[in-house]
Order: C-alpha cells, then sequence, then structure tokens
C-alpha cells in the first residue's frame, strides 16, 4: 500500500492527473484480480491515462528500479557468495523473513478473521492441509471452496440493495476476448503441465511465471508455498536455500515480493530469463487487470462478489501462516537465530518495523558472524 500512497499524493494531491475516485476504482477491481495489487493499480493508472504507452511506461517505472538492485545482488549472489561458499552469509536472514511473512499473517487474521467462526474454520482447514498435502492443486481447491462457503454462508456485508445482488455482464471487443484467450491458454499450460515436456528453458520459465501471475490472488506472500513447492520440490529450479534469499533479496528492493522471479530466472538463463521471468510474471495479470475493468467496475458492489471475496480471505491468510512455518522448519536453530526471530517479529508486529532494514539487520550479522569466524 506504500507505492498507492505516493500515487495519491503525487497524481491527486499534486497535479490532479487523476480523481480520487477513479484511484479508489483502480484498488477495488485490483483487489478482485489475480497479481500484485499495486503493481496492477499503477499498470490501471497508466493505461487510463495513455492507453498501452502508458500502461508500459507505468509498469517499466515501478518495477525498473527493483529489477537493477536484484540484478546486482543475483550477481553476486552466484559469482561470489554462492560459488565461494559464503551461503552461510544468509542464515540469519531466513528467521528474519520468516518473522516477517508470520507477522503479516497474524496481522491479517486479526482484521479479517478473529471474531467469525465460519472464516475461523476455513482458515484452519487451509493450515491443517496444507501443512500435510503439497501442490498448487490444494491451493486451487481451498481458493474455490471458500469462495463457495461465502456465497453459501453469506459471509460478506449484507448492507447491498437488491440491485447489487447479481453480476452483470458488458459485451467484450475483439481484441479484449483474444487477450483472454491467449492468457487462458498461458494459464492451461501451466495448470496442465505442458511445459515440462519441452527443453527450451525460456518456454518453461514463460509458462510457469505466467501461470503465477494468473494465481496471484491475495498478495506476493500468498505465492510463496506455490512457488517453493514448483521451484524446489517439482522442477528443482532453486534449492531450498535458494529460494530463501531469492525472498529476502525480493525484500532489499523497492518493489513487489515478486521481483525475486528475476533472481530465479537469472539462474536458468542469465539475464534473458531474468527478464523473461519478471514480464512473465508482471505483465499477465495487468493485462487481465484492464480487459476486466469495464466489467468489474460495474460490479464492485455486487454481493455475490462481496460474498466469494470474503470466504476467500480466510483461505489466504492460512496460506501465509503456513508459509511461514514452512520457512520456520528450514531455520538452523541456535540461540543467535531464535533471538533474532523474536527480535524480528516483534519488531515487525509490534511495531510495524520496516521488513528492509530487518533483512539488512540479518543480513549483517551473517557477514559479520562469517568473516569473523575465520579469523
Amino acid at each position: 500500500m506504500a507505492l498507492i500512497a505516493v500515487v495519491e499524493k503525487e497524481m491527486i494531491e499534486k497535479d490532479g492527473s487523476i480523481s480520487r475516485e477513479e484511484l479508489l476504482n483502480a484498488i477495488s477491481i485490483a483487489s478482485l484480480l489475480p497479481g500484485p495489487l499495486a503493481v496492477n493499480v499503477v499498470a490501471y493508472i497508466g493505461y487510463h491515462l495513455k492507453r498501452k504507452s502508458g500502461l508500459a511506461v507505468s509498469m517499466l517505472g515501478v518495477l525498473l528500479p527493483a529489477c537493477i538492485l536484484m540484478y546486482v545482488l543475483s550477481w553476486c549472489y552466484f559469482n561470489y557468495i554462492h560459488v565461494k561458499g559464503l551461503s552461510g552469509i544468509m542464515v540469519y536472514t531466513v528467521a528474519a523473513v520468516s518473522a516477517i511473512i508470520l507477522s503479516t499473517g497474524l496481522n491479517i487474521f486479526l482484521k479479517e478473521v478473529k471474531g467469525n467462526n465460519s472464516k475461523l474454520v476455513l482458515c484452519l482447514l487451509a493450515v491443517l492441509l496444507l501443512s500435510f498435502i503439497k501442490g498448487y492443486f490444494i491451493i486451487l481447491f481451498l481458493m474455490l471452496t471458500g469462495g463457495l462457503c461465502g456465497v453459501v454462508f453469506k459471509m460478506g456485508n449484507q448492507n447491498a440493495t437488491q440491485a447489487d445482488a447479481g453480476f452483470k455482464w458488458k459485451k467484450l471487443s475483439f481484441s479484449a476476448r483474444a487477450g483472454l484467450s491467449a492468457l487462458g491458454l498461458l494459464y492451461l499450460s501451466f495448470i496442465s503441465g505442458i511445459y515440462k515436456y519441452t527443453d527450451q528453458i525460456l518456454l518453461k520459465i514463460i509458462a510457469v511465471f505466467s501461470g503465477i501471475s494468473l494465481s496471484l490472488f491475495g498478495g506476493g506472500y500468498v505465492m510463496i508455498p506455490i512457488m517453493q513447492s514448483l521451484f524446489v520440490t517439482e522442477l528443482k529450479w532453486l534449492s531450498n536455500q535458494e529460494f530463501i534469499d531469492s525472498i529476502a533479496f525480493s525484500q532489499l528492493t523497492p518493489g513487489p515480493i515478486l521481483v525475486s522471479a528475476f533472481f530465479t530466472g537469472y539462474k536458468l538463463a542469465g539475464i534473458a530469463g531474468a527478464l523473461l521471468a519478471t514480464v512473465a510474471i508482471f505483465l499477465p495479470s495487468a493485462i487481465l487487470m484492464i480487459i476486466a475493468a469495464k466489467v468489474f467496475k460495474e460490479n464492485v458492489d455486487s454481493l455475490l462478489m462481496k460474498n466469494a471475496l470474503a470466504g476467500i480471505k480466510p483461505v489466504v491468510v492460512g496460506m501465509i501462516l503456513v508459509s511461514a512455518i514452512k520457512l520456520l522448519l528450514s531455520v538452523a536453530y541456535t540461540p543467535l537465530s531464535i533471538g533474532l526471530f523474536l527480535a524480528a517479529f516483534l519488531l515487525s508486529f509490534r511495531f510495524k518495523f520496516n521488513p528492509v532494514y530487518l533483512i539488512l539487520i540479518s543480513l549483517m550479522v551473517g557477514i559479520i558472524l562469517h568473516f569473523t569466524s575465520n579469523f
């Protein structure tokens, strides 16, 4: 939300490029769609102002600084830290990252789940199943179950009028239908696993990262267990430590957590793979945002939509909590790592300490301990 706050200050209060109502519409639409919310809001505003050129420039502006920093970090990691036996430097970042994710999950739990028994059951079900069953389809099952329960048990805001109880469809243009068809094919190639039958790594990168982009309901933290399952367990593109390090690096950049895709792409196919992975994970959801904008603008007050989202949210919370638990289980338990985890959790949860500083502190601890132990 920090990025959206900057947009409000610069584009509404300073130069009046857009109205506050337009920004709120963008946020409402992005909240209902897959993809990183802040990036999709920026993409929507760029398209609203200057159509396709505005879309390209806005996304480039919001992602370029993070990608440049991630390139530097990835290059240093694979050329010096990783290959020269310095990976121990990153050990304590695991504790800090898990504390940040756990803090995020608990904060959302208190706002969205606590006090509602139906939502609590859905959240606990998600935690239980995801703790013992791996894979993307169990996550998809939980999402669908949550949405269905939300509609059946009317979990959303019941103050909507009868007029907005349904869902209205507006005829799409040919280009929009073509775009949706292309996105559908990308998503189908992802969930069917057809990409596994090609040796072309760049094609695999496109299929996997675009599939992730179109599955991202609830924010980047939700995708951590999915990406971990894909990259570490199924595809074996990264080791568990490399995956954790990529998440830690993404927290050091000014961009969204999914900029970690740059790291994975860089390992697989150098700078070409890094750029392709970044485009594939951000562009499909941004295109979907633009295509769906007109339809969802007419349905942001739909009772059906509100109920479905109210059921999905506790599942999302459970997914975030499980991702934190999985990272915690990979921590090397020492008095220092436990103390660092507790301190990071307290600073993040209670005092809203900037996660960038927590990651930097844990990284500095690893650097100091690594080099002092060699003297």
